[in-house]
């Protein structure tokens, strides 16, 4: 098992991780904002679905494959740019509408966390460096990387489930201008994700 202190210290630092702005934060925001609470939380389902599979390849040793397929990686960022763009674009196309106007299949939304989860292959990269200093070597690895990568994944549901509560609430107080206002702020947040996930 992990030490206490590592893991708190760990679980820290993940938090503050998921606190900084990026894609997964930007479609999460969008998605509650355009579709309630329930839209935003299966959107987290998604999110935290793609983060388990990163987790997984990381503590598997795929970081050596990673490093090896950086070209292929490139193709991979740049699409999922494109895609957070496309979805801000949409997001701007429908501003100002009820979320009872408007509803997106759940399986649509469970892609768009899924999938700007793993758009970024960086993420095995960044995993594979951040996991070891909070492994004691004078224990197993293998059952100290399990908890770190399960505490991994219930930060990211905590903190996506918190981003999503707050963002669908927000919503469903504000109407005329100000939903416009809120519509076309998550709009532009998607683009602007998608165009830095995208950028070399």
């Amino acid at each position: 098992m992990v030490q206490p202190g590592l893991l708190a210290a760990f679980v820290g630092a993940t938090l503050l991780l998921f606190l900084k702005p990026g894609p997964a934060m930007s479609v999460i925001i969008a998605n509650s904002v355009g579709y309630g609470v329930r839209g935003g939380l299966i959107t987290v389902i998604g999110n935290v679905a793609g983060f388990g599979l990163m987790v997984a390849a990381a503590g598997f040793g795929l970081a050596g494959l990673a490093k090896v397929m950086q070209d292929w990686f490139d193709v991979v960022r740049i699409g999922g740019g494109l895609f957070l763009i496309w979805l801000g674009i949409s997001r701007l196309r429908h501003a100002g509408r009820g979320t009872g106007q408007i509803i997106k299949p759940t399986g649509h939304l469970l892609r768009d966390g899924f999938l700007v989860a793993v758009a970024n292959p960086e993420v095995i990269l960044f995993l594979a460096a951040f996991l070891p200093p909070f492994v004691d070597t004078s224990r197993p690895a293998g059952p100290q990387l399990m908890v770190l990568g399960l505490a991994f994944v219930a930060v990211a549901a905590l903190a996506g489930a918190a981003l999503a509560i707050g963002a669908g609430r927000a919503r469903d107080v504000l109407s005329g201008d100000r939903l416009l206002l809120l519509d076309y702020a998550s709009g532009g947040l998607l683009v602007l994700a998608g165009a830095i996930l995208g950028w070399p």
